[in-house]
């Protein structure tokens, strides 16, 4: 008997091993696929914009614009926003600001309509953002419309959004959903915000721009997503997660499409400075991811293997990866906590890979280096390794995508503060 329980302990001993080591492998290789691509697609970015330098492109027409706000008592923040709306350097004829406003019991309806806004007022059905703009969409006249812009209502527009944006878009008259440039708008209101913020700055340029040069499909972030009017009437909103842009997103790469991005047109979105706000919105974010991976992860493959082009399949096999990556991210950051636990001394690693990562956000951001922002890197270890208890949450509710947790705004932030 002994004999068998030695047996077995040294068996699933090295099984577990072996399975961890192959765990490590498939994910580091997924971390080295994602370099590459941010390598490849940084060379091409710099290579395209030096040819286009000094080359005079004309604007193309002025094409018309649907901002939708989808709102659930916004009072604090939502005047914010429309203000950097009404300060927009493009045509006022050629753009129209809705807010929907899902069972608003504050002052949101009010400062809309003070602000002229056309308010979408919303009383009856589910909650949460994806039934709140299938709603408005229906209420929105889209055929006098060429595209749609979805903008949170805690967020801020540059000045130049509209413009910038129609310069892509005529440059790009193919693209049907187009991601913008997501910053935050109160990077300085703690070490979340900031550690956020470096992400952001991390991501636009390595993950998103890199994407977009390589004709790979970038992600849509929630807000600062963009659909053509055309492309939503043949379609419908069709939103059934708490994750609707990731959802679009997986249904466009499976029909042979995929995300376009723009990196002059800018959004700036609040991030929250409380712990347990942030926790909430992060289980939301995956609670959806995890689903849109299990309902559409098959369809996305399939076209992998399909008789396409090259690059069809490319983008294909890329969104493939990026559906996964809760489950990477969940194994490499619990990976992560062991090694801690078993060696604290490795936490010194942990610190130099959070400063070049604070190293290449703020040269991402401003063209060079920033000490304030490297001696923040710090931010990013907790911001980290919160993810595994987010994954461990969100993977055991992720089947119920009908409970929608509201994320509280109150950074009262100016787009002329920012600028």
């Amino acid at each position: 008997m002994e004999t068998v329980v030695y047996w077995l302990e040294n068996n699933l001993i090295t099984f577990a091993q072996r399975l961890g080591l192959v765990i490590v492998v498939v994910a580091q290789a997924m971390l080295f696929w994602d370099l590459f691509i941010a390598g490849m697609g940084l060379i091409k970015r710099w290579r395209d914009r030096k040819r286009e330098s000094g080359c005079c492109v004309e604007e193309g027409e002025f094409l018309r614009f649907a901002v939708v706000v989808p709102a659930h008592n916004e009072a604090s923040v939502i005047g914010y926003l429309l203000e950097s709306l009404s300060l927009q350097e493009y045509p006022k004829d050629k753009f129209n600001v809705y807010v929907a406003a899902d069972r608003c019991s504050d002052e949101t309806v009010q400062i809309a309509q003070r602000w002229g806004a056309n308010v979408i007022e919303r009383w009856q059905g589910p909650s949460g953002k994806g039934a709140n703009l299938a709603h408005a969409f229906e209420a929105i006249p889209l055929a006098e419309y060429d595209a749609v812009i979805i903008v949170d209502a805690d967020n801020l527009v540059d000045v130049k959004y509209l413009k910038n944006l129609n310069h892509y878009m005529n440059r790009h008259p193919s693209a049907k959903v187009v991601q913008t440039y997501l910053d935050v708008k109160n990077p300085r209101d703690g070490w979340i915000p900031r550690a956020a913020a470096i992400s952001y700055w991390v991501t636009n340029s390595l993950w998103q721009d890199a994407r977009d040069a390589l004709s790979l499909s970038p992600t849509l972030g929630g807000t600062g997503m963009v659909i053509k009017t055309n492309f939503l009437l043949d379609r419908g909103w069709r939103a059934q997660s708490l994750t609707e842009d990731l959802e679009l997103h997986a249904e466009l790469v499976a029909s042979g499409e995929r995300v376009y991005w723009c990196h002059t047109a800018r959004v700036y979105d609040e991030k929250p400075t409380n712990p347990l706000v942030s926790y909430k919105q992060r289980v939301r974010w995956y609670q959806g991811h995890f689903w849109v991976a299990a309902h559409y992860a098959s369809s996305v493959l399939k076209r992998v293997f399909e008789r396409s082009s090259g690059f069809s399949r490319l983008v294909a096999f890329d969104t493939f990866l990026y559906l996964l990556a809760p489950w990477r991210n969940l194994l490499l950051t619990f990976l992560a906590a062991c090694i801690t636990v078993w060696n604290p001394y490795v936490i010194l690693l942990f610190f130099g890979l959070a400063g070049i990562a604070a190293l290449v956000a703020s040269i991402a951001r401003w063209g060079k280096p920033k000490l304030e922002w490297i001696i923040w890197s710090w931010s990013l270890i907790p911001y980290s390794f919160l993810w595994l208890p987010v994954a461990i949450n969100a993977l055991i509710k992720f089947k119920n995508q009908k409970v929608w947790i509201k994320t509280p705004h109150n950074a009262r932030v100016d787009i002329k503060d920012i600028r």
